[in-house]
């Protein structure tokens, strides 16, 4: 079943489960809720609001490992809309890191490292993110995790082998290509879009532009047809760079608006705006023609 459908079930276990008086398993069934509901691009304004009422349920019935792990997750919300210094009492995650180890949270100190490399991934700091996915490869953790991994490091293994020439960056992303084309299978709706992406990235670093091209395209429409539009924002914005890069100014232009447009729709500020500075600094001219604003 498509992941949006399957996260909104968690409210009804919460639900169940507080009328019972298992407070611990309505807890981790709404933290189940928080997470899921970041991957599937609920709006991040509204998620917030969520992730506050989580994290102020965990302290007030003592769940101390929700707790952290809702922090955890919950900066990588704030980062995105841009609300960091707004939230006070939310551990860094140094201190969150230093937890995690001292109770031997595995946990926490996983949802810890993807709280991380979402941030590192939607701000293109890829060598951030490898940094991450080295010490931490797919092979140790199960499935759900798996496949963010795959999409994180997969994206910017193969974005770091076409800059640098490096091997090794080539072998990793062609093994979150086979990773993720082995998902595709099990669940196309909800990873389709990710392996047509990783496969278009590629085919890119292969000097194959037409078929990366083609590849793209075909993973907007899987994303979009995935109704998640943080993951069709994504897909667009990666588009958009390949044209740029590729002296298809006009519609690398074009592509990274609509990635504006979708992360907005998201509720990422933040990035929205990183994303709009990066347009301006590649293409002012089609970029006012674009938004009809000046510059």
């Amino acid at each position: 079943e498509p992941n949006r459908t399957v996260v909104p079930l968690f409210i009804d276990r919460y639900n169940s489960a507080m009328m019972n008086g298992d407070v611990e398993s309505a807890m981790l069934c709404l933290l189940a809720y928080c997470t899921g509901s970041f991957y599937i691009g609920t709006n991040l304004v509204s998620l917030t609001k969520t992730f506050k009422s989580c994290i102020d349920q965990a302290a007030n019935y003592q769940q101390t490992n929700t707790l952290h792990v809702a922090m955890s997750n919950f900066r990588a919300v704030l980062h995105l809309t841009g609300r960091s210094n707004d939230e006070v009492g939310i551990k860094s995650y140094e201190e969150l890191e230093e937890i995690g180890k001292n109770t031997n949270s595995q946990l926490l100190l996983r949802r810890i490292l993807m709280s991380q490399m979402s941030i590192h991934f939607y701000d293109r700091n890829w060598v951030k993110v490898m940094e991450l996915f080295e010490k931490n490869p797919p092979s140790k953790f199960n499935n759900v995790l798996a496949t963010g991994l795959a999409l994180y490091g997969g994206v910017a293994s193969l974005t770091l082998a076409r800059q640098t020439h490096e091997l090794k960056w080539r072998r990793i992303g062609e093994e979150a290509v086979e990773k993720m084309t082995k998902y595709e299978k099990v669940s196309s709706v909800n990873y389709s879009w990710v392996a047509k992406l990783l496969r278009a990235e590629l085919h890119y670093l292969d000097g194959n532009l037409d078929l990366a091209e083609a590849t793209f395209k075909a993973s907007i429409g899987s994303a979009r047809d995935n109704q998640c539009a943080h993951n069709e924002a994504l897909v667009h914005e990666l588009y958009g760079i390949f044209c740029i890069e590729n002296e298809m100014v006009d519609n690398g232009a074009k592509q990274l608006q609509l990635a504006l447009e979708k992360y907005k729709q998201w509720g990422a500020m933040n990035k929205a705006n990183d994303l709009q500075m990066f347009i301006d600094i590649v293409d002012p001219t089609s970029l006012r023609a674009l938004t009809n604003t000046p510059i």
